[in-house]
């Protein structure tokens, strides 16, 4: 899509790359398979480019996140006569061993940290969701302690979506857009030409002249000029 922004014009690109493995329709595939691929995992990207700078060719700026279904073993039977099936925890993985190996696949592709958003119920009448999301906690925790360097734990959150969307004095693009602002600060994004770093402590500072010496010596070196937004800490 292209978009003006006050004279400058700019082409937001979407993605959406859909993953061959463990794939199925809603409700017949759920959770993780022994290999650790995940029901319904789709890579979405974002790419923006700035064309203002001709002499460049302009700038170029990409996002990516990962959605699929909750990565440990549960399972939920479809029927016509029960809109809402039961959720079932058909597999007892006391060490998550598959949830490990998604996790895995994870830190091979994108590196760390990983922001993890769960966004299934928290609180329930008659438990569905919060067993699922209660497993998927335990699991993660128990990773974590495996994990020495601080840097490079799984960061966790959840959003009980339904709630923040059936309360009236609770705003979904609000709570989305704060977890997404803390998402950012922990992984960085790539950016073809940035004047701008993320340090220590989630701060945004001005690119220093050794960062302008290292962007430079690596455009050199690719031959062109791309060079990714840091993150340090």
């Amino acid at each position: 899509r292209k978009l003006n922004d006050y004279g400058r014009t700019i082409n937001l690109t979407l993605i959406a790359r859909r993953s061959r493995h463990f794939a199925g329709t809603r409700y017949l595939k759920r959770g993780v398979s022994e290999q650790g691929k995940v029901a319904n995992d789709v890579e979405h990207e974002q790419v923006v480019h700035d064309e203002s700078d001709h002499m460049t060719g302009g700038t170029f700026s990409s996002f990516l996140q990962v959605r699929g279904s909750i990565p440990t073993f549960w399972t939920q039977e479809s029927s016509v006569t029960m809109p809402k099936p039961p959720i079932e925890i058909n597999r007892v993985d006391p060490t998550y061993r598959a949830t490990q190996a998604h996790f895995e696949d994870l830190l091979q592709r994108y590196g760390s940290p990983i922001v993890v958003l769960d966004l299934v119920k928290q609180s329930e009448k008659r438990e569905r969701e919060v067993r699922v999301g209660n497993e998927y906690r335990h699991a993660i925790d128990y990773m974590n302690t495996s994990i020495d360097d601080t840097k490079h734990k799984i960061r966790y959150c959840a959003l009980d979506y339904s709630h923040v969307s059936k309360h009236r004095n609770l705003d979904v693009s609000t709570s989305l857009n704060e977890v997404s602002t803390y998402a950012v600060n922990q992984t960085g994004f790539f950016c073809s030409s940035p004047q701008w770093k993320i340090v220590e402590g989630g701060l945004i500072v001005p690119f220093s002249e050794q960062d302008k010496c290292s962007s430079q010596f690596l455009m050199e070196q690719l031959g062109v000029p791309v060079f990714p937004m840091e993150q340090r800490g």
